[in-house]
């Protein structure tokens, strides 16, 4: 789709895991960083998943072949150098007179760690573009520790500056009458 709004927008996952929201960038034209933890494997699983999403699509679109061609996995632990990552999305240019950073960055169930919500916030603010930049933090609350501290990346996103919007949550209905209804 020649009008999609992902078209042509740097996009950075992070905490990617299988990658399903890079893939689905992709397939929309936006030029996709997808990252997760320094993990020989896990990076090996998601530049594959990369690759294959990317001989699904069609070189009849020139500029969404060009931008899925351009498609990177790297791996980023939270709070250290973002370097590679921006090397990632700028293949390797160091220029810094020519250097982006994202559009858009997708945290997608990051949070329930909380220990390292510091660390999650600090690399999304040095990787954000800060002219229209947006970053969702879209979780689900696990019971690995009390809800109330995996909350709590609300109040420490504004202390870093960010401006955030809660939206609205509706929890699912339980596989199983063992788990608690919230």
């Amino acid at each position: 789709n020649n009008n999609h709004p992902l078209r042509g927008k740097s996009f950075l996952e992070v905490g990617a895991g299988a990658g399903v929201p890079s893939w689905a960038a992709m397939k929309c034209g936006a030029h996709v960083v997808c990252t997760d933890l320094s993990d020989t494997n896990r990076i090996r699983c998601m530049a594959e998943c990369a690759e294959r999403n990317y001989q699904q699509i069609n070189n009849d679109d020139d500029t969404l072949f060009t931008n899925a061609s351009r498609t990177r996995v790297c791996p980023h632990d939270w709070g250290s150098s973002v370097d590679n990552v921006v090397k990632a999305l700028n293949n390797n240019n160091t220029d810094d007179n020519e250097r982006r950073l994202f559009d858009i960055i997708i945290a997608a169930d990051c949070c329930y760690l909380p220990w390292y919500h510091s660390e999650l916030l600090d690399s999304i603010y040095s990787l954000l573009t800060d002219v229209g930049g947006v970053a969702i933090v879209a979780f689900a609350l696990h019971d690995n520790t009390d809800d109330k501290d995996v909350w709590k990346i609300v109040d420490t996103a504004k202390e870093k500056g960010f401006f955030v919007e809660v939206l609205e949550s509706q929890q699912l209905s339980p596989p199983t009458t063992a788990m608690e209804s919230k």
